[in-house]
């Protein structure tokens, strides 16, 4: 009786390495796309910034991706403070659309225009107790904050 010996090799043995290839070069090459998605949908894009005449507060206004959402966010030298509001506005949302008004230290006013220019109105006033960033509904309200002087708005704002 002949003894064979056991022959080790595999045929098989480079689709292994072959498949290891493939796949690394596939990673590589879907990097860039993966870059691109993350930057049009997740990525913050700050449009808009501001700080008030005293600089005691500062608000951004940005977005996530080429979202028709924004966010307004406030901060103040004591991070308690700080607020946002997520709004949604079915509109294209770009800095140009946008505008910050302070009238004082503690108060500004923030319009965005959107679609066939209709107007959606935000005010910001430091001395409120619950929401600091407060979307105004109609235009009538709008002109009622605006006419009123700087002293008296946040006393109209603070009562809706």
């Amino acid at each position: 009786m002949k003894n064979n010996p056991r022959n080790d090799y595999v045929p098989n043995q480079g689709c292994g390495i072959f498949f290891l290839m493939v796949l690394s070069v596939f990673l590589l090459l879907s990097i860039p796309v993966l870059k691109f998605n993350y930057e049009l949908f997740f990525e913050k894009h700050v449009l808009l910034t501001s700080d008030s005449p005293h600089d005691n507060y500062h608000i951004e206004i940005s977005r996530k991706g080429e979202s028709v959402r924004f966010l307004i966010e406030e901060d103040t030298t004591s991070s308690a403070l700080s607020s946002s509001i997520n709004t949604e506005l079915l509109m294209p949302v770009t800095s140009e659309n946008l505008e910050i008004e302070w009238i004082n230290d503690e108060l500004a006013y923030i319009t965005a225009t959107g679609r066939n220019e209709i107007k959606s109105y935000f005010c910001f006033n430091a001395d409120a107790e619950k929401e600091k960033i407060k979307e105004i509904v109609n235009d009538s309200t709008w002109n009622e904050y605006r006419a009123l002087p700087a002293i008296n708005a946040p006393n109209l704002y603070s009562s809706r």
